[in-house]
């Protein structure tokens, strides 16, 4: 089933004249990724700017995972476009994978200029004028918070991964550039944060992101022979889907530098892990966190996080009404 988008009745000619050609993807699914992603819809509608009355598609690509009714009342609402169509079916145990499915669907299917892949654990309260690429820019991205899986060169524990997911893409591994993780300021391969990706939609980037990915899955690639249990935006994470905690990212990254050398690394205000706002450097965090475009929150919009989490700090980015707003909006369960 399905919501079609048309700009809202209040939308202006010169606003519809305006508008970047954009379209926005996240994944949808019953239980808390499902009031995480209509958290962010309404955040895209409400506090954009001239990307508010842009497409937005909300895709549940594997099987078993619908939504409510309510929910996709509230899509209607938002004229979000939904698909339940079942694209992930290689990896359907790594909720990760449905991201991947989803973006390359979307692609392959809609005309947009540039294309925006999220995590549905994300919302806007700004207007992301980055989005608008500029000539010599084909794809932008943020760094992944830590070091992760990256490699940080031939000695590194990961680096076989990287190689051997090279060589089964056919991608060039010299040819991915040096690059730092965020939090951790650690010397990597780049490596991207999968929560907030965009990029030109004409150069097939997201196609080969899911190729790349879902051959490395059918070669039996895993970054961790046994898996690390963790939390995420969505649950607790298993040791066994652990073992794949960061592979798409890996692929994402690949995919990217087969296609384009044209990449931009977006300002801190984009994707801020807010999960990790006690690592950031203080001085960093004071001139960064007034002014956050797009927050990664992960679980702290959680009824047992809540208390604790900084976006509502008074000195940080939220204005009365944003406040409002996700004080009426919260806890997600």
């Amino acid at each position: 089933m399905s919501a079609r988008f048309e700009p809202s009745s209040g939308e202006s000619a010169a606003e519809s004249e305006n508008k970047p050609d954009v379209g926005f993807v996240a994944c949808i699914e019953g239980g808390v990724l499902e009031a995480q992603a209509l958290l962010l819809f309404e955040s895209i509608r409400r506090y954009t700017g001239p990307f508010k009355n842009c497409s937005i598609y909300a895709l549940s690509p594997r099987a078993g995972h619908g939504i409510s009714r309510h929910a996709g009342k509230k899509l209607d609402k938002l004229a979000v476009e939904y698909s339940d169509i079942i694209l992930n079916t290689e990896c359907p145990e790594y909720g990760s994978a449905n991201r991947v499915a989803a973006a390359a669907h979307i692609e392959a299917t809609r005309r947009h200029d540039i294309l925006v892949i999220l995590d549905s654990d994300t919302i806007f309260l700004r207007e992301p004028r980055e989005f608008v690429l500029s000539p010599g820019v084909d794809a932008a991205v943020r760094p992944v918070d830590v070091k992760g899986i990256s490699t940080s060169g031939r000695m590194d524990l990961f680096d076989t991964y990287w190689r051997d997911l090279c060589r089964c893409c056919g991608a060039d591994y010299e040819g991915i550039p040096w690059g730092k993780s965020f939090i951790d300021c650690e010397s990597i391969k780049a490596n991207y944060n999968g929560g907030l990706v965009v990029v030109r939609s004409e150069l097939g980037i997201l196609h080969r992101w899911a190729d790349f990915f879902f051959k490395s899955v059918r070669e039996g690639l895993r970054p961790y022979a046994d898996g690390p249990a963790f939390q995420a935006g969505a649950g607790w994470v298993s040791s066994e889907v652990g073992k794949f905690w960061g592979s798409n990212q890996a692929a994402l990254s690949v995919a990217i530098w087969s296609t384009s050398t044209r990449v931009q690394e977006l300002p801190m205000t984009y994707n801020y892990p807010l999960h990790l706002h006690s690592r950031i450097d203080p001085a960093l965090a004071a001139d960064v966190f007034p002014s956050l475009v797009h927050v990664h929150y992960h679980w702290l919009f959680g009824k047992d996080s809540l208390s604790a989490n900084p976006l509502f700090l008074r000195d940080g980015p939220l204005s009365e009404e944003q406040r409002a707003w996700l004080c009426s909006a919260t806890p997600l369960s």
